[in-house]
């Protein structure tokens, strides 16, 4: 029997069964009986719990009631589980071992036996079955994360993940909710702020005004107020501009990772490839694939899979290491992209700027560095920590620029360390050393 798979990312917690999503909701408990804890967050924030799933992952000490919190949300979850089904869960980048140990002993509290755990990460991209390696982006509901995942020999294999506490679902929509209000105050004098009802409607309408912005570029939003009516037209710059700081933090995450000029594939989660902005954003990644991937893609796949039984006695394993294996069923609902098109076509760099000035590179190799020791070179002062005396070279290959690497304390292209050769492009920041000297390539 193929297992019944829960996938623990707390901004959409999904089940699946042979290969179909058969559930999918936050991880946010509501004490006061709402049908739908996640419409209360704004208007009972003190009665709502977003929190205690992460809080079980990833923190030593848990509180009893967030236990609690924890053992009603999964239970209710569960009931749908049939007698006999074994039960696999796919883990979130943030959890932690001793959290996957007490999150086991959650499950026993309510007769749930776990054949093993799986890092979604590698679960996506094995089911992907891509061939080459992979940035995996999680965005949850108060932080994001980003792991990368080794593809090899027909292995997924995960090799290590990063993750922020500034970004999150709850983050950027509050964010947005903020710049809406603040539009409507400035338009019709009115403050939907104010009332945690008017600002619940607000929350809740986020997604419907994200559609119409992807479709049409601008959207209105409106609440009511006894037989009045407040609305204000906003544009989707207004949106992406409001977004900026979670994209700042995601593209930090993907250069944190990403080996400087390494084609590999980024997965992202539907909600994050159609935020406004971003999407001009990761265009930086020349010769990357983005893979826009829905909700429960991780458990669908593994749902599909003969995984081996746990044995009595036996410790729980967690699985970081999969077989590529495509799953065709599941290939309709992904979305796939080449990056940096626009800008890989564009003119070559001509000319290094370094504090003020604009150097040609010329069609001869040219060196930076603190002694550079030729014809045509860059001389930097003394005095910049981890510059070396030859850093780096600039060299024509064709109608490209390619960087090589000579230095002890690395050469950093848009924060990504180049592994000994790059190609460089036209708006890209070249950093020396550490914390070093900054210069930019323009085209001229």
């Amino acid at each position: 029997m193929k297992p019944l798979v829960i996938e623990l990312d707390d901004r959409a917690v999904c089940l699946a069964r042979a290969g179909a999503v058969v559930s999918s909701a936050p991880a946010v408990v509501f004490d006061g009986g709402a049908p739908d804890a996640w419409r209360a967050l704004r208007s009972h924030p003190t009665a709502t719990s977003s929190r205690h799933l992460e809080s079980v992952l990833t923190q030593p000490d848990v509180s009893e009631k967030t236990l609690a919190l924890l053992t009603a949300d999964l239970s209710s979850r569960l009931a749908i589980k049939q007698a006999g089904e074994r039960l696999w869960i796919v883990t979130p980048a943030v959890a932690e071992a001793r959290g996957l140990g007490t999150l086991l002993g959650v499950m026993e509290g309510f007769a749930a036996e776990v054949d093993g755990f799986v890092d979604a990460a590698t679960a996506m991209t094995a089911a992907l079955a891509i061939e080459r390696s992979a940035i995996v982006l999680e965005l949850g509901l108060h932080h994001s994360a980003a792991t990368f995942v080794e593809v090899s020999a027909g292995m997924a294999r995960r090799r290590r993940s990063v993750r922020t506490e500034r970004g999150g679902l709850i983050e950027l929509y509050q964010s947005w909710v903020e710049f809406i209000g603040a539009a409507m105050v400035k338009r019709t004098r009115f403050d939907p702020l104010h009332d945690a009802q008017t600002e619940q409607l607000l929350f809740d309408a986020v997604p419907g005004l994200l559609r119409d912005v992807e479709s049409a570029g601008a959207a209105t939003a409106a609440v009511s107020r006894g037989a009045e009516r407040f609305e204000v037209e906003l544009s989707r710059d207004q949106f992406a501009l409001a977004a900026q700081p979670l994209t700042r933090e995601i593209l930090r995450l993907i250069h944190e990772l990403r080996p400087a000029g390494t084609a590999l594939t980024i997965a992202v989660p539907c909600v994050v490839s159609t935020m406004p902005g971003l999407a001009e954003e990761i265009e930086q990644f020349v010769d990357c694939e983005l893979v826009s991937v829905p909700d429960g893609f991780a458990a669908a796949g593994l749902s599909l899979l003969d995984l081996p039984e746990h044995s009595a006695g036996q410790p729980v394993h967690l699985l970081r290491r999969l077989a590529l294996q495509a799953q065709p069923p599941l290939a309709e609902a992904v979305a796939r992209r080449r990056l940096g098109g626009r800008r890989a076509g564009g003119p070559p760099p001509t000319h290094i700027l370094f504090e003020g000035r604009a150097i040609a590179i010329g069609s001869e190799a040219m060196v930076v560095g603190r002694a550079p020791g030729s014809a045509r070179s860059v001389t930097l002062p003394d005095g910049f920590a981890g510059v070396s005396r030859r850093h780096c070279t600039f060299v024509r290959d064709g109608e490209d620029l390619v960087l090589l690497d000579h230095s002890s304390f690395g050469t950093f292209v848009n924060g990504e360390r180049v592994a000994e050769r790059v190609r460089v492009y036209s708006g890209d920041r070249v950093k020396l050393g550490e914390p070093g000297v900054e210069m930019a390539l323009i085209s001229v």
